[in-house]
């Protein structure tokens, strides 16, 4: 079993907010999740076409989802598109990958400096046979990931300086302490250059944002 923490401790407060679990829950998962890691570098932790095999509590920092394409300007190379940002303080996994077994349709990294708590599919699989009611609330961590999706798509659908307030709501001081510039423009659909222009704008400024 792990040096347990405070930050494990949220884990399954979080979890316990989202359902009512019996009792001896707890017990039963503590020794199912990793210490606290730390990621020195960016790391890609699932590739497109693959299962993914772990689901990440954020303690800092963030994972991020990524589809490849060749712009119409460039048809040698590939870029990434961003189609996801972790939140802090949730549980973040690929849902239909995780749960359905089945090969992801996207790829993931976890950020330089992320430290994340980890829970592998293999675990969630033991403990779903021996507490039904695990497999019962990782459905509702995915209705609840379903609803926060949705407000994530109302953002990317306004570039204005309310849509980017909107933005820094949802993710909080997160934001501007460790997502990088270029990761949150990509997910809205703009350029570095723009989403400078448009946090200028606001009167956001740039002087906190990772570059």
């Amino acid at each position: 079993m792990c040096n347990f923490s405070t930050n494990h401790d949220n884990l399954i407060a979080y979890l316990l907010g989202i359902m009512d679990m019996p009792h001896g829950f707890a017990d039963l998962l503590k020794p199912h999740l990793s210490e606290e890691i730390t990621y020195p570098e960016d790391t890609q932790v699932l590739i497109s076409g693959k299962v993914a095999k772990t689901a990440y509590w954020p303690v800092r920092g963030y994972t991020r989802s990524y589809t490849l394409f060749q712009p119409e300007a460039d048809r040698e190379h590939y870029q990434q598109r961003t189609i996801d940002i972790s939140l802090p303080d949730k549980v973040t996994f690929a849902a239909n990958s995780f749960m359905n077994n089945v090969e992801a349709e996207f790829n993931m990294e976890i950020e330089k400096g992320s430290v994340m708590i980890e829970f592998s599919r293999d675990s969630f699989s033991e403990l779903g046979q021996i507490m039904p009611e695990v497999n019962e609330l990782a459905l509702k961590i995915v209705s609840a990931g379903e609803k926060d999706w949705h407000k994530k798509m109302e953002i990317c659908k306004n570039l204005a300086s309310a849509g980017y307030k909107t933005f820094l709501d949802l993710f909080n001081a997160e934001v501007e302490a460790f997502i990088y510039k270029k990761h949150i423009a990509s997910y809205i659909g703009t350029t570095p250059e723009n989403l400078s222009r448009t946090r200028k704008a606001g009167g956001f400024g740039d002087e906190y944002l990772r570059k």
